[in-house]
């Protein structure tokens, strides 16, 4: 998720946190504030490292990476808070990191939380990388407690708000699924668009792109399945070998004397780069 999201998050658990262990003062408000953050200190330390943002989403954002991080960090607050037990500190911050562990597996870029003993990633693909509604949830009852309109109790609970909406667009994503199925697709991925829903399915004619619009599905793109020889001819090409093992729903294109495989799921990620891998024809 954007950073936005995971500091309102972080601020609503903190609120959630101070009401339910008064006795720990503010130490555990910052517990959980830190937590909801911590794991995207993998960017700047990516950055600093000269890697780009190769290693966002790796090691910080696995359950051994969530309990290192939240020891140190509560460690430090034991520190700043010497009259909080460290155990409270410990825990607000462990479960701040898992929060933001699984909101980031709630959307298309996915975590691979139970690294280094499985690779396996946890992508589930109902939620945009931001969501409008969510910051809403979040946001409203933050901005309101501030101003003095709303009570500061209406914060913890948006916390809990937050998971209820959650909830429901997993049943959401499940039903369209299912409507997709029973169309006659062979299988299908709905995918979150800011607060509506697009989709990828699969025919035995076509690979579909498309998106619902009140409540009917629209067509947005479809690439057939083309039995060209000129696209079975870059099968034999390893770098198309280790795209097809990698792509949910592969589709290849002829364009400008080029082969160019590309992923029709990578098509609707937020950042709106598919992969592609062209590949020259022979003379």
């Amino acid at each position: 998720m954007d950073s936005v999201t995971h500091v309102l998050m972080g601020h609503a658990m903190g609120a959630l946190a101070a009401a339910v262990a008064p006795e720990a003062g503010p130490a555990v408000y910052w517990a959980a504030l830190l937590g909801n953050s911590l794991p995207d200190v993998d960017v700047p330390l990516s950055l600093l490292l000269r890697r780009g943002i190769q290693l966002h989403r790796t090691y910080t954002h696995t359950l051994a990476g969530a309990a290192a991080l939240s020891a140190t960090a509560a460690g430090l607050l034991a520190a700043a808070f010497p009259g909080a037990g460290p155990g409270q500190l410990f825990l607000w911050t462990l479960l701040g990191c898992l929060a933001h562990l699984a909101v980031d597996g709630l959307n298309l870029f996915g975590v691979r939380p139970f690294w280094p003993l499985s690779g396996r990633p946890v992508e589930l693909g109902v939620l945009s990388l931001t969501d409008p509604w969510l910051l809403l949830v979040l946001g409203v009852p933050a901005l309101g407690a501030k101003a003095g309109w709303l009570s500061a109790r209406w914060v913890g609970t948006s916390f809990l708000a937050m998971w209820v909406y959650v909830a429901q667009r997993l049943r959401t994503a499940h039903r369209l699924h299912r409507e997709l199925r029973a169309a006659g697709h062979r299988r299908a991925r709905v995918v979150p668009w800011f607060s509506g829903w697009r989709y990828v399915a699969e025919t035995a004619e076509a690979v579909e792109v498309g998106r619902w619009w009140r409540g009917r599905r629209v067509l947005l793109e479809s690439f057939a399945k083309q039995d060209d020889p000129r696209i079975a001819a870059t099968l034999a090409d390893p770098r198309v070998s280790r795209f097809l093992q990698e792509a949910e729903y592969p589709v290849a294109l002829v364009q400008d004397g080029e082969v160019v495989w590309s992923d029709a799921l990578l098509r609707l990620r937020a950042d709106f780069r598919p992969l592609r891998i062209p590949v020259r024809l022979g003379a």
